[in-house]
């Protein structure tokens, strides 16, 4: 069973350089982002090969069905646009940046994030990671831990006087 994997593209990332249209390269991203999520590739295969013809309209296209998109404001990552994180319940998240809005960053950054899904431990080996995204990946950042405030309980629970 896989994970789901949430892929958050900071849409106001590239503000100073937007299109005939007024958007930011995020939002460009992020459109990408939303039709690869849908659509198989033009060439009608996902990264294994296999063939997307029996994809029904408006759904994720096989192997991408793990994978839910979202939209932050900032990542705090201004200088180096476009940026997105790619996060999981207790996995290692990750942090992208200086991504081009293309079609192709699109693809890549889905197939990298149901890799991320179908792997055991929130992982995916080096040789595995798609071309496009070598060499932009910023951080990685540890799994959350449980809620602290759930601490007093746990403790108060274990150090009960019969």
């Amino acid at each position: 069973m896989s994970a789901t994997v949430e892929l958050l593209a900071c849409v106001t990332c590239g503000g100073n350089e937007r299109d005939a249209l007024g958007q930011t390269r995020g939002e460009r991203l992020l459109r990408q982002l939303e039709v690869a999520h849908v659509a198989p590739r033009a060439d009608g295969a996902l990264r294994d090969g296999a063939a997307t013809s029996a994809i029904e309209p408006g759904s994720p296209h096989a192997g991408h069905d793990a994978v839910t998109l979202s939209s932050v404001r900032c990542l705090w990552a201004c200088k180096r646009s476009c940026a997105v994180h790619l996060r999981s319940p207790g996995r290692p998240g990750y942090v992208l940046v200086e991504l081009e809005p293309t079609a192709e960053t699109a693809h890549a950054l889905l197939d990298y994030a149901t890799m991320l899904a179908d792997s055991a431990d929130g992982s995916v080996p080096f040789k595995q990671w798609p071309q496009p995204l070598r060499g932009h990946f910023l951080c990685r950042l540890p799994p959350s831990s449980p809620s602290i405030a759930a601490a007093p309980d746990d403790l108060r629970d274990r150090n009960q006087v019969p």
